[in-house]
């Protein structure tokens, strides 16, 4: 007898694939949506922490990483790279009655004290001279306006004290060459003479007001680096006005920086100015062209080499000229042999300092 089609089986299957597939689980109800919600509670821990790592701030370390990857401060021994130290609150921001002048019952002399990151510190060239040696610092004048001149001063050897007029163009790359070559940089601010002579534009005038000295020396000093420190060009009527050289002082003294007194005049007070606040300072002790000839210049020269011998240190200070730059090129040949070192100018100034105890 032939078997009948299982026609029921049919209509089973076909009902239970039409059915929800939950209820032809055999999972409890209650445990899936228990592991449903625990499924749901992970993935919502695990965002949150991925929101909160991105958004923490950068790990110390990372931070300690990147600023190591910046350009480290520069050796003194490279001097290529020297910079100036942040710029010191000014005397800008100290008000008007702040400054006062110097009284007779004043100490005559403050201890000059040069911080670690002054632009003195910083900038000062590097010496390599006997401890026991006479030391001459060569300060040259007028320098950065006759590109010729001022190129063949920076091809002597050195280390010279090379002195850029404040109004020459392109300062911080003319700067930049000099310490290239190994020589020290000062800043030349013109000042006000006596009589008639020009001293350049926005010379320093003793009738200005304390703001005006003030806000010049800022145009002449800022936009440049690679300098220790100021000296006079001209001067004479200027350097000799107390009131005036005591607020150029003060800015001196804000900003990390020396004075070197060209002594243009008798009567000047820059260094007893500078003295009364603490300012590192020295002068000049000759002046070697005031006349143009070689044969002087040679003469002059020995009378810094016999300053020196007695003092222990000596400063002079020429120009960018012909005769100037030939007697230095053979007077310099001769110091090895002479016992006497050629440094720059803050050398001078620390054996000045050493020796004044």
């Amino acid at each position: 007898m032939a078997r009948k089609p299982r026609k029921q089986k049919t209509r089973n299957t076909a009902k239970v694939a039409d059915e929800p597939i939950a209820e032809s689980s055999s999972i409890p109800r209650p445990a899936l949506l228990l592991a449903l919600a625990i499924v749901l509670l992970i993935l919502g821990l695990t965002v949150g922490v991925v929101i909160d790592v991105a958004s923490r701030p950068e790990p110390a370390a990372v931070r300690e990483t990147a600023s190591a990857q910046q350009p480290a401060r520069p050796s003194r021994n490279v001097p290529a790279t020297r910079i100036e130290a942040p710029r010191a609150p000014s005397i800008f921001d100290v008000p008007e009655d702040a400054v006062s002048e110097t009284g007779e019952d004043a100490p005559a002399e403050v201890a000059p004290v040069i911080p670690a990151l002054s632009p003195l510190a910083l900038n000062a060239a590097p010496v390599d001279v006997p401890a026991d040696w006479p030391v001459i610092a060569i300060v040259i004048d007028d320098m950065g306006l006759d590109k010729r001149r001022t190129g063949k001063v920076l091809a002597l050897p050195g280390p010279l004290t090379v002195s850029y007029l404040t109004y020459a163009d392109d300062l911080n790359a003319q700067a930049r060459r000099a310490i290239d070559a190994g020589h020290e940089v000062m800043a030349h601010i013109p000042m006000e003479p006596m009589g008639n002579a020009d001293p350049g534009p926005g010379a320093l005038l003793s009738s200005g007001s304390p703001a005006d000295l003030r806000e010049q020396l800022d145009q002449y000093l800022n936009g440049w680096t690679g300098y220790v420190g100021i000296n006079n060009h001209m001067g004479s009527k200027l350097t000799s006005d107390r009131a005036a050289m005591d607020v150029v002082m003060m800015e001196l003294k804000s900003r990390g920086l020396m004075w070197l007194d060209s002594r243009t005049d008798s009567s000047t007070v820059g260094e007893t100015a500078a003295g009364a606040i603490g300012v590192p300072h020295m002068g000049r002790d000759v002046f070697l062209d005031n006349e143009d000839d070689e044969q002087a210049i040679t003469a002059q020269l020995a009378k810094v080499e016999s300053i020196a011998r007695r003092e222990g240190y000596a400063v002079a200070i020429g120009h960018p000229r012909d005769a100037t730059l030939t007697a230095l090129a053979k007077w310099m040949a001769t110091l090895n042999d002479k016992g006497i070192g050629l440094v720059p100018v803050t050398e001078a100034l620390r054996r000045r300092t050493e020796r004044r105890g």
